[in-house]
């Protein structure tokens, strides 16, 4: 079934199909760390820096599993919050969708949104074993370069459609009617 894909690849896959449950030390290793660092941080989390997890027990700690990191330190009230900032984020895009004044903007504007919030979603489902390692960076908050600068990029293209967007609306009156500015 996936002969075309790398057998590290393969491995994960069937892992993950699996459950996890025939290989521990290998494949499984980082979502099993991953499960149990969030277990671990529970409500309210062991403090900012006192994470266990980060040091040598969870690869990629900075990178594909800082969700499992941030639930850790923060707990789940700080995963929350993560995924509450998301929502947010989420809410700006659709606004800036609604007051693109051509559908090229409204256009870039969706596909970056789709392409940001997927990413992040896909990240999150790793980390809660919904979807096997794929190796996916969160968005805004991981440590890689070139996925920063890319997602960076991407929002400043959407504060530039949103910016165009308020300069074509029309200035709400700002004095009584008869009076000069």
């Amino acid at each position: 079934m996936f002969s075309r894909f790398s057998t590290s690849r393969v491995d994960r896959i069937n892992a993950w199909l699996s459950g996890c449950q025939t290989d521990y030390l290998d494949t499984c290793w980082q979502v099993k760390h991953g499960t149990w660092a969030l277990a671990a941080g529970g409500v309210f989390g062991v403090g900012l820096g006192n994470s266990k997890a980060k040091w040598s027990w969870l690869p990629e700690a900075d990178n594909d599993f800082i969700f499992a990191v941030i639930g850790e330190e923060l707990g789940l009230i700080g995963a929350v919050v993560v995924l509450f900032l998301f929502v947010v984020l989420a809410v700006g895009f659709l606004r800036v969708v609604q007051a693109s004044p051509d559908m090229f903007s409204r256009i870039v504007t969706s596909a970056i949104m789709v392409w940001v919030l997927s990413q992040a979603l896909v990240n999150i489902a790793v980390i809660l074993g919904v979807l096997p390692v794929l190796g996916v960076p969160l968005p805004l908050i991981s440590s890689g370069g070139s996925s920063l600068i890319m997602t960076l990029a991407a929002l400043g293209i959407v504060l530039s459609i949103a910016r165009a967007a308020h300069v074509a609306e029309p200035e709400p009156a700002l004095v009584a009617p008869g009076r000069v500015r």
